[in-house]
């Protein structure tokens, strides 16, 4: 396959990618109820933002990557492949590793502030949503993504210099100028 051809997927493949890295961390990935005798019930929901607000942050970088990535000369956007590919691949582990004890850590967290919690009512059962996972597999296509510009960049079109701005002239300094200079009352060394 020709590696030009991967240039509009793979672009696309990374906005999307950040963009649904984004959209399922404001999703709710865990809730609980809190009951006690005589007070209102209180339900207690953690989206995935609160619970791995860094991986939200590095959703938004991702998303800006694939942006920067059509702007790019062949060798920043080597160089933005193999970032895309770290960030993308850290967070993998950490939303895959670590995001059932963010998430219980997060909960438990809002029971404690519930106005409901009386200190020995402590819920048992939590409902975990599998918005985690669409997270991971938004974190996987944009590692794959990452990969494919560090790989094949180098081959793909550039911006044109057209859209450039272009380069002043520089000017040619007669001999007679410095002489003028001094007829006119200036200095010709400012």
């Amino acid at each position: 396959m020709n590696p030009r051809r991967l240039y509009a997927p793979v672009v696309l493949g990374l906005v999307v990618a950040g963009g649904g890295v984004f959209a399922s961390l404001t999703r709710t990935w865990g809730e609980t109820v809190v009951r006690a005798e005589g007070l209102p019930e209180d339900q207690i929901a953690v989206a995935g933002s609160e619970a791995m607000p860094v991986v939200s942050a590095l959703g938004i970088v991702l998303l800006a990557s694939g942006l920067a990535v059509l702007a790019g000369s062949r060798r920043v956007r080597q160089v933005l492949g193999v970032l895309v590919a770290l960030v993308a691949a850290g967070c993998l582990v950490w939303v895959v590793a670590g995001s059932g004890n963010a998430v219980s850590s997060a909960l438990t967290s809002g029971v404690r502030e519930s106005a409901s919690f009386t200190g020995d009512n402590a819920p048992d059962d939590i409902a975990v949503s599998p918005w985690r996972w669409a997270t991971a597999a938004a974190l996987a296509l944009a590692l794959a993504c990452g990969l494919a510009i560090a790989r094949f960049a180098g081959s793909w079109p550039t911006m044109s210099s057209r859209y450039e701005s272009p380069a002043g002239r520089a000017t040619t300094e007669d001999e007679t100028d410095m002489w003028k200079a001094f007829d006119d009352g200036r200095d010709p060394t400012e």
